[in-house]
């Protein structure tokens, strides 16, 4: 029973057990080769993993099977999805095709709302890519019919936050993102147009998890790891940023633009300041121009090739080569203040010096030097006569105590010549002898 089986298909792919999903859709289709939605699903999935000419096949045969019955709707919207993205990258005739296929199927189920979302997208795309502002009002329009049908389907709120987001409301815009995913919280595109508007807020953290749910949701798309790593850099998590820049070159290294980021992180928040963290973040813009593509030399936004990243990494390399240039010179300035400085701390040390001794002297000159309003060498020349004048003292009483000490002497001398001499008559003179007793 087909029914039955995509029923089962179904359940697993709600449940996001792709591999088993596939291998169920391919069971009915082995039973059933035209059963239609089976055919769509396929399409989606091969759309998602990029295998665009397979999803065509796959979309033809399903419309094919049965152009005008209600199992074909969702093939003719999934179709114009695709030509939609054909559409904005130049494809000129898929504008058209677009615009068939959805009429198309809004014709044989007026209420099937992938398919008005999709018709206010196309005419979103059409105002903004093709210049033609009125087409604005036909999406808002869409938009109010599709929520009047059903006011609980997720997918218009994001039209309507990209319409906002086109007049200029980003509050409201916000809000509207909000809406979209809080209806489904598997509306990829909801959560990356609420992540991108909050890195223009400066909302890091809301755009943040808006990417990580994002990223959850398509592991490989390049976008979300981009725009994670933006709001991870945003909150000063580099190293977060730099895996989520690495992650989008292993997803599509042709997409170079990652190298651009890499180096705005090496140069506005990995950067020491030095001359060797500049040369660093010189070689990263570098290697990006090296593998820029057309693309890059375009600004995305419509302003001119000067805003374009490969401009941007232009002046970032001029930048950098004159951060090093100044650098080098603020050095050298600096070498020349600190011998300055310190020059001019040693003359102040001699100053302070000599100023110390200026008020020892004067502390010296108000006690009472001997010279009153003197200088230092008056009362030095008071000093040393003081000392001249001791010892002459000196001098002199050492002579009169050795004139003194000489005449004693001589008197000495003198006086024992005199005995001496009474001695000697004595001695001629014979005692006479005293009477003996018997």
């Amino acid at each position: 029973m087909a029914e039955a089986m995509y029923d089962v298909a179904i359940v697993y792919k709600n449940c996001r057990m792709k591999d088993k999903a596939v291998a169920a859709f391919k069971d009915v289709l082995a039973k059933h080769p035209n059963h239609q939605l089976s055919l769509t699903h396929l399409a989606i999935m091969d759309l998602e993993a990029g295998k665009e000419a397979d999803a065509e096949e796959k979309l033809k045969q399903a419309i094919l099977a049965g152009r005008n019955t209600l199992e074909a709707v969702p093939a003719y919207t999934v179709a114009a999805t695709m030509q939609r993205g054909r559409a904005k990258k130049g494809d000129q005739e898929a504008w058209k095709k677009a615009q068939t296929n959805l009429r198309t199927a809004l014709a044989i189920d007026a209420k099937y709302m992938p398919a008005l979302y999709q018709l206010s997208m196309l005419y979103y795309d059409i105002a903004v890519e093709l210049k033609k502002p009125s087409y604005l009002t036909l999406a808002s329009l869409v938009f109010a019919q599709a929520q009047k049908l059903d006011p609980e389907f997720a997918p218009i709120y994001h039209t309507l936050g990209l319409i906002d987001m086109e007049k200029n409301e980003l509050v409201e815009a916000n809000k509207a993102f909000e809406m979209a995913f809080s209806k489904d919280p598997n509306m990829f595109e909801a959560y990356m147009s609420f992540g991108a508007i909050n890195l223009n807020f400066r909302g890091y953290e809301a755009a943040k998890m808006a990417f990580e749910k994002a990223v959850a949701l398509r592991p490989g798309n390049y976008d979300a790891h981009m725009g994670l790593g933006v709001a991870a850099r945003g909150l000063g998590d580099f190293a977060l940023a730099r895996t989520e820049y690495n992650k989008c070159a292993e997803i599509d290294p042709s997409r170079t633009d990652y190298l651009f980021n890499l180096a705005l992180l090496t140069m506005d928040y990995e950067n020491d300041g030095t001359p060797a963290g500049f040369d660093k973040a010189q070689k990263a813009f570098e290697t990006f121009l090296g593998k820029a593509t057309e693309a890059h030399k375009k600004d995305p936004d419509g302003k001119g090739p000067k805003v374009s990243l490969v401009a941007k990494a232009e002046k970032r390399i001029a930048t950098c080569k004159k951060a090093k240039v100044d650098i080098a010179e603020a050095e050298k300035e600096m070498a020349e203040l600190k011998k300055l400085q310190e020059e001019q701390a040693k003359a102040q040390k001699e100053l302070e010096e000599q100023m110390k001794k200026a008020a020892e002297l004067a502390k010296k000159e108000e006690a009472g030097a001997a010279a009153p309003g003197a200088g230092e060498e008056a009362a030095d020349e008071a000093a040393i006569d003081a000392e001249l004048e001791a010892e002459a003292a000196a001098a002199e009483a050492k002579a009169k105590a050795e004139a003194e000490a000489k005449k004693a002497e001589e008197t000495a001398k003198s006086g024992e010549k005199e005995a001496g001499e009474g001695e000697e008559g004595k001695a001629e003179e014979k005692p006479k002898e005293e009477p003996k007793l018997e």
